[in-house]
């Protein structure tokens, strides 16, 4: 092999390496947006359980009064 050649085979591997790379970072932002989204998905419904819960102890409460 010459010295081209061998440079040639280096660059290629770098360019694989990289490319790789890339697609790594790209699938794990992909992962990390789907579990925020998921995360969310799951805060906004228990903060809409608790003001229903807050709701129905607020009506509760006024019927006992009465």
């Amino acid at each position: 092999m010459s010295g081209t050649d061998i440079l040639a085979a280096r660059k290629k591997v770098v360019v694989a390496q990289s490319t790789l790379y890339r697609a790594q970072l790209r699938y794990e932002v992909i992962t990390l947006r789907a579990r925020t989204s998921r995360a969310s998905d799951w805060i906004g419904r228990g903060i809409a359980l608790v003001s229903v819960a807050r709701a129905a102890y607020a009506v509760v409460a006024l019927l006992k009064k009465k």
